[in-house]
């Protein structure tokens, strides 16, 4: 069993929130990045080359976001099977993830497969 303290534990979970919320947001920014850049383009004058190759970078940075943020998914599935693993109880420090209120009930945790 784990010994993990109740207070640093809240923490990693209270940052794991954080992370979430800052993936999401830079999300809605690249977005936002999207429209605003297909706004100014509209008879700037730039060629159809060059305005392809400028939302294909656009769109390259919005698909590492989207990894990135699968790949906390999985950090967090592996920080949930620490808590699984100690003292405490998983939904004691909130879940990042987010279950609806019936799913609590019958929860399964997130387990990786290789």
């Amino acid at each position: 069993m784990l010994n993990l303290d109740s207070i640093k534990t809240q923490a990693v979970a209270d940052q794991t929130r954080q992370a979430f919320a800052a993936l999401d947001n830079a999300l809605v920014d690249a977005a936002q990045l999207t429209t605003a850049f297909l706004t100014a383009s509209q008879g700037s004058g730039l060629t159809a080359s060059e305005s392809q190759r400028i939302l294909k970078q656009i769109h390259d940075s919005a698909t590492k976001i989207i990894e990135g943020r699968s790949d906390m998914v999985r950090a967090t599935a592996l920080l949930t099977r620490c808590i699984e693993r100690s003292q405490h109880e998983v939904t004691a420090f909130g879940c990042p993830i987010g279950l609806e209120l019936e799913q609590r009930e019958t929860a399964r945790h997130l387990t990786l497969v290789a």
